[in-house]
């Protein structure tokens, strides 16, 4: 499991639980779950924000969630999912690395997020509703050449990152893991899974010292059945 030790080790302990909304910028609130199903009904969204908060998973490894989960649209969600890791990326860029999942193809769709610390280590989950032919345009596309590396400014100094994708199997209809790596090696990883369902996609990501895929297709696997138990 993840730990304050350098292993490379899956996640092994997670317990699915009620979740509870939190107004931010950007986001909606479980007190605001009627405006929120209203707002996804126009969209054409198959779940509401509050049906998605209840979706994501509460504990890893015993530890509960940063903050509460929040839910809002796909763009700000993504964004609070990936924090600041993939801030250093070319901003024709930033959306497939963060997350691996196409922005364009999920504009305006209805998602909920949530982030977790565990030990040295940064989780987070998102899912995000996508009726009809969305889910499957959101995994389609390949990172681009021009994305597999960039440059980012990390405690004064510059920092190399290469980027590499792979698809998966296994979980869900269709699944991809990203890897974000220092050039020089060290603690800096970054993995990432994503996952298309019926009506919806997933991601889950792994920052840290235990980060490895391993631990997030672990992750993944999990938070998937959590999901389709959820919104089935």
């Amino acid at each position: 499991m993840l730990d304050g030790r350098r292993r490379q080790t899956a996640i092994l302990l997670l317990v699915p639980a009620a979740v509870v909304g939190v107004s931010l910028a950007g986001c909606t609130s479980s007190s605001s779950h009627s405006a929120s199903a209203s707002l996804s009904a126009s969209k054409g969204d198959s779940f509401s924000a509050a049906k998605l908060r209840a979706a994501l998973l509460t504990r890893v490894n015993g530890v509960g969630a940063a903050s509460p989960a929040a839910s809002g649209g796909y763009a700000a969600m993504s964004a609070l999912a990936a924090g600041q890791s993939a801030s250093g990326a070319p901003k024709a860029c930033a959306g497939a690395v963060q997350t691996g999942l196409d922005s364009a193809a999920l504009a305006g769709a209805t998602a909920a997020a949530v982030s977790f610390k565990v030990g040295g280590n940064d989780v987070s989950e998102l899912v995000a509703a996508a009726p009809g032919t969305a889910a499957a345009s959101a995994l389609a596309g390949r990172l681009p050449a021009a994305c597999a590396r960039f440059k980012e400014t990390v405690d004064g100094r510059s920092v190399s990152y290469s980027v590499t994708e792979s698809s998966l199997t296994g979980i869900g209809k269709q699944a991809k893991v990203m890897n974000v790596s220092p050039a020089a090696g060290g603690s800096g990883d970054r993995w990432s899974l994503v996952y298309r369902g019926a009506g919806f996609v997933g991601a889950v990501t792994v920052a840290g010292p235990n980060a490895s895929q391993t631990a997030v297709r672990e992750l993944g696997q999990q938070a998937y059945t959590y999901a389709v138990k959820s919104l089935s």
